[in-house]
This record gives C-alpha cells, sequence and structure tokens, in this order.
C-alpha cells in the first residue's frame, strides 16, 4: 500500500525522511477542496496500468520527481536544479543510475566545466547524489545515484 504524505505529517510522524514506497501530497490547507479529496483517495481505489504497478516503473520515478520539487528545489541553484534533472532523464531503469560525464552536462545544461563539477559536489555534499563510479579518461564517464530529497528530509532514491 502506498502512503501519500503531507510535508507536516513526514516530518510528525517520520522525522522528515519519506519511508519506502510513500509520495508527497499537498498540505490541505494548500489544495483546493477537489484536489484534497483527490490526494486522499486510497490508492486501491484507483485501477493502475500495469507499468505503474511495478517496481521501479513510472508511479516511482513521479513520486522522486515529485518529492524533489516539493520538498528540495528551492535549496538549489539553478546550475543544481539544472545538473540533478539531466541525471534525473538520463536514469536507467534496470539499474537506477545515470552515466554521462561533466564536460556532457555542461552542454546540455549550458553550463561551465568548473560551475558543473561545483555543482556535482554540491548535490553530492547535500545527499541528492551518490557518485557510484568516478569517471577516469581512460575508464569513461561517472556514474551517478540519484535521491530526490537530502538525508534530513528524506531517503527517496531511484
Amino acid at each position: 500500500m502506498m502512503q501519500r504524505l503531507t510535508i507536516q505529517e513526514l516530518n510528525d510522524k517520520y522525522g522528515g525522511r519519506l519511508p519506502p514506497g510513500a509520495t508527497l501530497r499537498p498540505d490541505d490547507g494548500e489544495a483546493s477542496n477537489t484536489a484534497a479529496t483527490v490526494a486522499t483517495t486510497t490508492p486501491e481505489a484507483i485501477p493502475k496500468p500495469p507499468s505503474l504497478s511495478r517496481p521501479g516503473g513510472r508511479a516511482e520515478r513521479f513520486g522522486m520527481l515529485n518529492a524533489f520539487v516539493d520538498v528540495t528545489i528551492k535549496g538549489l541553484t539553478r546550475a543544481e536544479i539544472a545538473v540533478w534533472f539531466i541525471l534525473f532523464r538520463d536514469t536507467k531503469a534496470k539499474t537506477g543510475t545515470a552515466r554521462t560525464s561533466q564536460a556532457d552536462l555542461g552542454r546540455r545544461a549550458g553550463l561551465n566545466p568548473r560551475t558543473v563539477r561545483r555543482a556535482l559536489t554540491s548535490l553530492e555534499r547535500r545527499g541528492l547524489l551518490t557518485v557510484v563510479r568516478r569517471g577516469r579518461l581512460a575508464a569513461g564517464p561517472s556514474t551517478y545515484r540519484l535521491h530526490s530529497t537530502g538525508p534530513h528530509e528524506g531517503t527517496h532514491a531511484l
């Protein structure tokens, strides 16, 4: 059963850590009556296509994206947001990792390579990504695993 939690419930019940299988929903005060009613509907009452039911499917990716936008994005620079989104898009469902070079991230985000390095370091320090494998000239690009919230807000990883 997937839990849908408000940020307030997340902080009160789980100490700010997003439990596995949970997603965020707007606080009742933030949403209109219709949106609040939809947000409190039990997941079992809504039929899901098979592609949304499997672990690691679209529902999990959207949950991660929603958590990132709802909780994390407000404290990041433009460069950090751009790098995180490019890595999110590049993440493979099978492995849950993204493999790309800093030069490619810079080209696609329109950023200087030094700015990309600073953004990656900052995202790693904030707990929003883990470097699974450091790239090298002869060994290819780095491999990253993304997290939608830092260690203080939750651990929703893709």
